[in-house]
């Protein structure tokens, strides 16, 4: 008699298959882990910029050597752009590494390449901010005048108490006064 058909086989089968799927489960529970604790830090090849990327993208730490104050305001904005991009990169080639034991060249993978591919093509395709001498609108020594008040949102005027009758604020649809 065969195991895969005699009695228990059954139990077996089922026995066996739910040790797998806790085997993944585990796998996929470190990876978790694995890819929480993700960090990449990066530095400028000048050393005057230093990042710390999470998963995801995020920025943690952005840290400037006291160099920087030699940089203009627009290089040294370019130089801790280029720094984020070059730790998106590696945070991304990190997660690929961490996930690559639990999805293999699957096409989750493929999906996960095409997806840090579009995000890094973004960042690459983001055209340069026009320089005005503004560092995020607020006036710099380049600057002639101040940046523009911001805009409030057009909002209607509120009732006041001779545009309410008996029924409050609320009247008929009917239009019956």
């Amino acid at each position: 008699m065969d195991m895969n058909t005699g009695p228990g086989a059954g139990e077996r089968r089922l026995a066996d298959y739910m040790r797998r799927v806790g085997e993944i489960q585990a796998r996929a529970e470190e990876t978790q882990a694995q890819l929480k604790a993700l960090r990449a830090h990066v530095t400028s090849p000048d050393r005057v910029v230093t990042v710390e990327m999470a998963p995801g993208g995020r920025l943690e730490r952005l840290t400037l050597s006291q160099d920087a104050t030699r940089y203009g305001p627009q290089q040294l904005a370019a130089v801790i752009t280029e720094t984020i991009r070059r730790g998106h990169a590696e945070v991304a080639e990190q997660m690929q590494d961490t996930m690559r034991p639990l999805i293999g060249d699957s096409p989750a993978m493929e999906f996960l390449r095409d997806q840090i591919d579009i995000a890094q093509q973004d960042e690459d395709d983001e055209p340069a901010a026009p320089d005005d001498g503004r560092i995020d609108g607020e006036m710099t020594a380049e600057t002639d005048e101040p940046p523009a008040p911001p805009q409030r949102p057009h909002r209607p005027p509120r009732p006041t108490e001779d545009d309410e009758d008996d029924d409050g604020p609320f009247r008929s649809v009917w239009g019956d006064r």
